[in-house]
């Protein structure tokens, strides 16, 4: 899981949203256009996390312990919704 830790520690960080401005995708490009490298990676390890089929709120333990500040929000099945725009994200 090492790439998916650096893009939710490098790039979700605490400050993220500042640094972003509130925007995860702006996040996600930015992963992709320094470390393009690891791309290929995350998108592994989240198809692999979506796989599981573990609990949405598993699930969003899951990223917070790898270094995530980013929150999807509560509605059910968001963890899991975000975590699967990322990964079509990286794949675009």
């Amino acid at each position: 899981m090492e790439d998916l830790r650096q893009l939710m520690a490098a790039y979700f960080h605490q400050d993220w949203w500042a640094e972003y401005d509130g925007l995860w995708e702006s996040a996600v490009d930015d992963f992709a256009r320094r470390e393009p490298d690891r791309v290929a990676g995350a998108s592994d390890q989240i198809h692999a996390l979506l796989d599981e089929d573990e609990a949405d709120e598993a699930l969003g333990q899951t990223l917070d312990d790898l270094g995530n500040f980013y929150d999807a929000g509560h509605a059910p099945g968001a963890n899991r919704a975000w975590l699967q725009q990322v990964g079509e994200q990286l794949a675009d």
